[in-house]
């Protein structure tokens, strides 16, 4: 078996607007208010499969990790290289702002992230498409109204999978 695989953490790629707060949420709760009630869905996750959690959002653009802390995510849940990397595809070419996810390429970001840190076994929570190369790793909540409880249960048996595939890979010696 992969060494590096059967030792590195499970990884959860994390959007925050429209996974972890949402548009409602915050005219309610304030802006940029992250809804506790989701974000301990993420901390569960991390919690139960000792992953570690990288940034994919915009919100990566500062250091968001205080405000995650503060909504509930343990300090100690982040990734070394806790955010992807904000690609020349990412900004727009005329003003040099961030460009929505979708334009972005948020998959290709968590690609690029992903391959540079050996990173093998990951979900991504997002609201966005984030391309083929990601299929059967996505969670993906409506924007309006973030994480479910249907998402909490798509992404824990993802990491599930992850978990017995590597036991059996580990079993037969591979």
């Amino acid at each position: 078996m992969d060494h590096h695989r059967a030792t590195a953490p499970l990884t959860v790629y994390l959007d925050v607007d429209g996974v972890v707060t949402t548009v409602g949420y915050q005219r309610q709760a304030g802006k940029d208010k992250l809804n506790p009630a989701q974000v301990a869905i993420v901390a569960g996750l991390v919690r139960e499969f000792d992953a570690k959690v990288v940034v994919s959002s915009t919100w990566r653009v500062d250091d968001c990790r205080p405000t995650l802390v503060e909504a509930g995510l343990s300090e100690t849940c982040f990734h070394p290289d806790w955010r992807t990397a904000i690609l020349p595809t990412s900004r727009d070419a005329k003003t040099g702002g961030m460009l929505s996810a979708e334009r972005a390429g948020r998959g290709d970001e968590i690609a690029e992230h992903a391959t540079r840190n050996r990173i093998t076994d990951y979900i991504v929570l997002d609201d966005v498409e984030v391309g083929p190369v990601h299929r059967g790793r996505h969670v993906r909540p409506l924007a309006d109204f973030g994480l479910s409880e249907a998402d909490r249960g798509l992404a824990r048996r993802l990491l599930a999978r992850m978990v017995d595939l590597r036991l059996a890979m580990d079993r037969n010696g591979s």
